[in-house]
């Protein structure tokens, strides 16, 4: 499960190379992360850095309501982030299938 958390600057990450996020790192590799409201996505122990978001763009990408406080859009998208997709079959990949079921199936058929 991946954690959203506000960045304020007062933690140290650890990139996913390994390399150490200190707050001079992640400002010299996001220059707004401090000036505008960013959000760190990361692991449940808070080690790891996977991803540094703008929170408003990330309140326009996961339609999250603007009049939620920070707080609330932070754990909306947390929640958003971490919502396993149903995985709905497609018409194509079914007929795919039930076509590969039927080629297969014809196969036993033939004498070599």
């Amino acid at each position: 499960m991946k954690k959203v958390i506000k960045y304020d600057g007062t933690k140290t990450f650890m990139y996913p190379n390994g390399a150490i996020a200190t707050k001079e790192r992640v400002l010299q590799d996001f220059p707004a992360a401090l000036t505008f409201t960013h959000i760190i996505e990361t692991d449940e122990a808070e080690e790891v850095c996977f991803a540094v978001q703008n929170l408003s763009a990330m309140r326009g990408i996961y339609n999250v309501d603007t009049s939620l406080t920070e707080e609330e859009a932070i754990t909306k998208i947390e929640e958003i982030i971490n919502t396993v997709p149903e995985q709905e079959v497609s018409a194509e990949e079914r007929i795919a299938s039930a076509l590969e079921y039927q080629n297969l199936m014809s196969m036993e058929d033939v004498e070599v």
